[in-house]
């Protein structure tokens, strides 16, 4: 026979109570029961707990002991009981995984988005490239990640947050130079303009390739691919090394840090990349989701708006 958290809490009303008549009344059972209870509990043990007389009972030296036990596991118990609520209601302690072409831009207009809201949402955030973050929400080491859709895993939800389009940056010089010899201002005729190399990040950057894509580049001729971050990027395309295509999220921040760099939009279909939280199909119920993915939904929106005003 095993011991019982029931047990367990009927024999510290009982030494709380000084007798099993008023502990039974304390936790609202009939006094046989909280009686057949102890002494179960007891045979368990091997041992008496309890000296009884007519005044009442007296812990015995075992009792003691298992007394001073019990409010230990009680405890515990208690904090197991509470955890699940905690966790269910908040305060929600979330991985975030964000890919590193969107996390220095957005996460601290995330963590103030997520500063409003009711419910309390504390993030520790990962940075790394999208097929990173794939493998670690995959491995259960993140709980969620904000990337470019679509992922296509069985194992995934998906849930698009803000399109985020790319804007062609460079020189002001290098920009009008593109204007003046493009056929049109679609991005498809970035390879044929013949005014510098485009640049973009290298290989395992998922952003890189939606750039090549976009660009319509069938060669990597003319192409600089050896970077590995945004910023990088944008500081060689603001000393005029060439033109390059950047998230509108990542506008405001780099014209601030780059103040050579311009930007053009592109004509339709402008090229844009879908940026969504991922989270395994098993958090589906969480109630963490939803205030999650309205903040980083207001967030991404707010960084495109603060860009708007910088693009021709």
């Amino acid at each position: 026979m095993s011991v019982t958290l029931r047990q367990l809490r009927y024999f510290k009303a009982v030494v709380e109570n000084g007798s099993f008549a008023r502990a039974a009344e304390a936790v609202f059972v009939s006094q046989p029961a909280l009686s057949l209870q102890v002494r179960d509990l007891e045979k368990t043990l091997g041992w008496t707990l309890f000296e009884r007389d007519s005044h009442g009972v007296v812990l015995t030296t075992l009792g003691r002991k298992i007394h001073e036990q019990t409010l230990r596991v009680l405890d515990e118990a208690l904090l197991l009981e509470t955890m699940g609520k905690r966790f269910h209601e908040g305060p929600f302690n979330i991985a975030l995984g964000i890919v590193s072409t969107l996390a220095p831009y957005i996460i601290s207009k995330l963590k103030a988005e997520l500063q409003n809201l009711e419910e309390r949402i504390d993030i520790a955030v990962t940075e790394a490239t999208s097929k990173q973050l794939l493998n670690k929400l995959l491995g259960g080491h993140i709980d969620c990640a904000l990337i470019s859709l679509p992922v296509g895993k069985l194992e995934l939800t998906e849930r698009e947050l803000f399109e985020d389009p790319l804007v062609l940056a460079g020189s002001s010089a290098r920009l009008a130079a593109f204007r003046k010899n493009a056929r049109s201002l679609k991005a498809e005729h970035l390879a044929k303009s013949d005014i510098g190399p485009l640049l973009t990040l290298s290989e395992g950057h998922c952003l890189g390739e939606q750039v090549l894509g976009a660009c319509s580049m069938l060669t990597l001729e003319g192409v600089y691919r050896s970077l590995e971050s945004v910023g990088s990027v944008a500081r060689l395309a603001g000393a005029d090394a060439g033109l390059t295509l950047l998230p509108e999220t990542a506008a405001a921040a780099e014209k601030t840090a780059s103040p050579g760099l311009s930007f053009l939009r592109l004509a339709e279909p402008e090229p844009r990349r879908r940026i969504g939280l991922v989270y395994r199909v098993a958090f589906h119920d969480q109630h963490w989701i939803e205030p999650l993915a309205t903040a980083a939904a207001r967030a991404g929106k707010c960084l495109i708006e603060q860009s708007v005003p910088l693009i021709d």
